[in-house]
């Protein structure tokens, strides 16, 4: 079917940056099992989840907590995140090329043992984002041929992102905080744009301490940022949905025709509730070059970002001196973790 309004209201000059896919089959099941595992291995004991740290790849590569900053420079301690490749679990054997670019480059590490089912369980859920991503893609491409009257090739994302070897899932867990510490929106998982080409998140789901399900906590959800007034947008995911977000780079290689938006997420203020998430970032060949394309909108506008919250690193300063996309990934991964 041709989607090219619902495109152009989801990632154009008014729209958030995302859509919301329904009804997937086998869906849920998968995202259960997923999204329990990411639980079981966060609650390992602190000395076995260490074992899955890799500090060299910026922490982007096994489990990363405590890592990241959020706002006013504050080590985040309030989720865990278990970084993978979702498609390969080796990507090459060059070893200049994984010291030279560790967080694209190194291999996979799992809990084989602690947790086997972690490797099991995401791998198969991310083929089901992954699927849906390249779906996307051939509906970006057709929206972008229609509005360049064909100067965007036809299939041109969609190959682009099929034979890629840069998708990588993050696998979140949201601990329990002091309800003080979560009284913003941004204060557990701070503004950011996501810097890759897509992005697909699962419903998140909501556990007590003994792992019950619960029902989405009122406050929480994904907070997203309107580039037309900057107004901030509540978005709740169904169970039975999963969400496509747009990346920085594809608004840099659609001419800003498309547009990435700048978003947070609020777990629960509650002492008693955890919050599980799988977000799986598909993101083009490494060595793509970082250029725009005959019909695109002026550069100032293609790397403005409306409304961006303080403390985000503006995109304009993540593209200098990068003329692909593994430098451009370099660059925000520093600016993000200064």
């Amino acid at each position: 079917n041709d989607l090219s309004r619902q495109i152009e209201e989801a990632f154009g000059f008014d729209g958030l940056g995302l859509i919301v896919i329904k009804d997937y089959p086998e869906y849920q099941e998968k995202r259960e099992k997923i999204l329990r595992a990411i639980r079981q291995f966060a609650l390992l004991p602190e000395d076995t989840k260490e074992k899955y740290t890799v500090p060299q790849a910026h922490f982007s590569i096994g489990w990363s907590h405590g890592k990241e900053k959020m706002k006013n420079g504050i080590p985040d301690f309030a989720k865990g995140s278990y970084y993978a490749r979702p498609h390969a679990d080796v990507i090459t054997e060059d070893e200049t090329l994984k010291a030279e670019y560790p967080a694209t480059y190194l291999d996979n590490v799992w809990p084989k043992t602690e947790c086997p089912e972690l490797e099991h369980a995401f791998k198969d859920m991310a083929k089901v984002q992954i699927d849906l991503g390249l779906h996307m893609c051939k509906l970006f491409d057709r929206y972008l041929h229609q509005q360049t009257e064909g100067k965007h090739e036809m299939g041109r994302f969609y190959d682009m992102l099929k034979d890629s070897v840069a998708y990588k899932g993050r696998m979140l867990h949201y601990f329990p905080v002091e309800p003080e510490l979560n009284s913003s929106i941004d204060g557990l998982c701070g503004w950011h744009l996501d810097h890759g080409c897509i992005t697909c998140l699962l419903s998140p789901l909501y556990l007590d301490l003994e792992g019950n399900t619960l029902p989405k906590p009122g406050e929480c959800g994904l907070y997203v940022k309107s580039p037309r007034n900057g107004s901030v947008n509540k978005v709740d995911i169904p169970a039975d949905c999963l969400v496509i977000q747009l990346g920085e780079f594809f608004q840099i290689l659609s001419g800003g025709l498309l547009r990435a938006t700048p978003h947070c997420v609020r777990s629960s203020k509650s002492l008693n509730i955890t919050r599980e998430q799988l977000a799986v970032f598909m993101d083009c060949p490494p060595t793509q070059a970082l250029e725009l394309p005959e019909f695109s909108l002026p550069r100032e506008e293609v790397f403005n970002t409306p409304f961006l919250p303080d403390g985000v690193p503006e995109l304009k300063s993540r593209i200098v001196g990068a003329d692909t996309y593994r430098e451009f990934a370099k660059n925000t991964f520093k600016a993000y973790l200064k």
